[in-house]
Parts: structure tokens; C-alpha cells; sequence
């Protein structure tokens, strides 16, 4: 669900995103926490994750009602470490 946008061509950067996903697999509260200066990434970012919504329901053994999420997207960027 992730479309890279055009401006990978060209920019670097990187956005992280919250969310908590739920027992039936919905996924609430997205919020972009460190966004890009490139809104095109951000927009790209936060629609990776509400188009993956809903996911796979958590395990029934898990023992919260939802799970919490933190989520980075690089755009010509390593992973630090």
C-alpha cells in the first residue's frame, strides 16, 4: 500500500507515523509524529497505513486491547545502526 512518490526521484527523507492497531485488526488514532518537509512523503506515509487498514486481528493469546504502533518511512535514507 506504500506508492513511493515522484519526488523519491529527486528528495530524501523520512516520516514516522503512531497508530494502535485493535483486537479485530482495525487500525485507529494514525497521527504523523515527525513528518517530512516533502509533503508529498507525508501524504504517501499515512496513506500506506490507512489503506492497510484493517489488518490481521492481534493474536487472541495477546493480552492488551490494542496494540501501539511506531512506524518510520525512509525515502533514500539507510536505517540508522
Amino acid at each position: 500500500n506504500w506508492f513511493i512518490p515522484h519526488a523519491a526521484m529527486s528528495f530524501r527523507g523520512r516520516v514516522v507515523i503512531q497508530f494502535n492497531i485493535h483486537k479485530n485488526g482495525r487500525i485507529t488514532d494514525v497521527s504523523v509524529v515527525s513528518p517530512s518537509s516533502i509533503d508529498a512523503f507525508n501524504r504517501a506515509a499515512y496513506q500506506a497505513i490507512i489503506g492497510w487498514n484493517p489488518v490481521e486481528p492481534l493474536p487472541l493469546e495477546y493480552p492488551e486491547p490494542m496494540a501501539f504502533f511506531t512506524v518510520t518511512f525512509f525515502y533514500n535514507e539507510e536505517p540508522p545502526g
